[in-house]
């Protein structure tokens, strides 16, 4: 049985916590409690790793996915971990979006899968997802950072923050969400090329269900979207969060309209414009990694790149 409510899309817009912070990844256990004093509290929200630095590792020239909703930018949160980062919502009591640049090399690592599921306790609690909310939801916790793209068992277990999961149909993540992950890694291990990854969600129905008593919010749909700087190779997987559902392929551009997230601002609109027939299942993969052009999205608005000044003031919103 599922266990849900749902809340309007204006209750989503209307919660503003204003939250913005790059912290390292958790030291502790999820049974471990945050001390309740002040010095202990500051204590556990200071950054004391390279990890909050984790931009410049892991996003195109540091600068991070550029959301347009002003309202959904204000309720949320900034983590490192050790290979990807990510903004976490107040609201949404999980990610909006998760970047990461996956290499041969993190590929051929092949670390098996291993982990466990823990709420991440770098956010207050109220604003975080708990083992509790999924419980008999009916929901999957959903990787929006593959375990799978994970090269040391540190990272492996980073993946399994709930800071970097959403409640998302079982035999969508089991079976096609997967297929694509699995296609994905097969596409740098056979092209020999490293790429950038910027997965997240959007919650595009009139009402958002819910579950648990965080009132954790179940997204519409899901997205991956993909650059090989060398290639040139951009294109974005686009999936409705059923189980009957059929990824999509559309450009970055097509992605923007929809979810009103600049995935790539360091691009020209033309590059962001163009469309590759990014392949659903591993088998579907070139030997040698190619994947055809598909055209460019002429009909799509889309923003302009980044200036200078824009991109700074970004990439500094998100470091700090």
């Amino acid at each position: 049985m599922k266990l849900k409510s749902y809340l309007s899309i204006g209750t989503l817009l209307a919660i503003s916590l204003n939250l913005s912070a790059c912290l390292e990844r958790p030291k502790t256990t999820e049974t471990q409690k945050p001390s309740s004093s002040l010095e202990g509290l500051l204590d556990g929200l200071s950054p004391k790793t390279s990890h909050k630095d984790c931009a410049p590792a892991v996003m195109m020239e540091g600068v991070p996915p550029q959301i347009k909703q002003e309202a959904l930018n204000k309720n949320s949160q900034n983590l490192c971990f050790e290979e990807f980062a990510l903004k976490h919502s107040a609201t949404s009591k999980g990610p909006l979006w998760v970047a990461e640049y996956l290499t041969p090399e993190k590929v051929a690592a092949k670390v098996k899968r291993q982990g466990e599921f823990h709420a991440e306790e770098r956010l207050p609690a109220g604003q975080r997802a708990e083992l509790n909310d999924y419980r008999g939801s009916g929901y999957d916790r959903g990787h929006l950072a593959p375990s799978g793209n994970m090269s040391t068992k540190s990272a492996q277990q980073d993946s399994f923050s709930l800071a970097n999961m959403v409640p998302q149909n079982p035999k969508n993540n089991q079976q096609t969400w997967r297929n694509i992950e699995e296609a994905v890694r097969e596409i740098v291990e056979s092209s020999n090329e490293p790429v950038y990854l910027v997965t997240g969600v959007a919650f595009l129905n009139a009402k958002i269900a819910t579950i648990g008593t965080n009132k954790v919010l179940v997204p519409s749909h899901l997205y991956k979207a993909l650059y090989q700087p060398v290639s040139g190779v951009i294109s974005a997987y686009w999936l409705a969060n059923t189980a009957t559902a059929q990824p999509e392929i559309i450009s970055v551009c097509e992605l923007e309209q929809k979810t009103g997230v600049n995935v790539f601002p360091m691009l020209s609109k033309g590059e962001r414009r163009l469309n590759y027939a990014l392949p659903t299942t591993a088998a579907q993969v070139d030997k040698n990694g190619s994947v055809a052009n598909l055209g460019r999205d002429s009909v799509t608005a889309c923003s302009n790149k980044l200036s200078a000044a824009e991109a700074n003031k970004l990439s500094v919103s998100f470091a700090h």
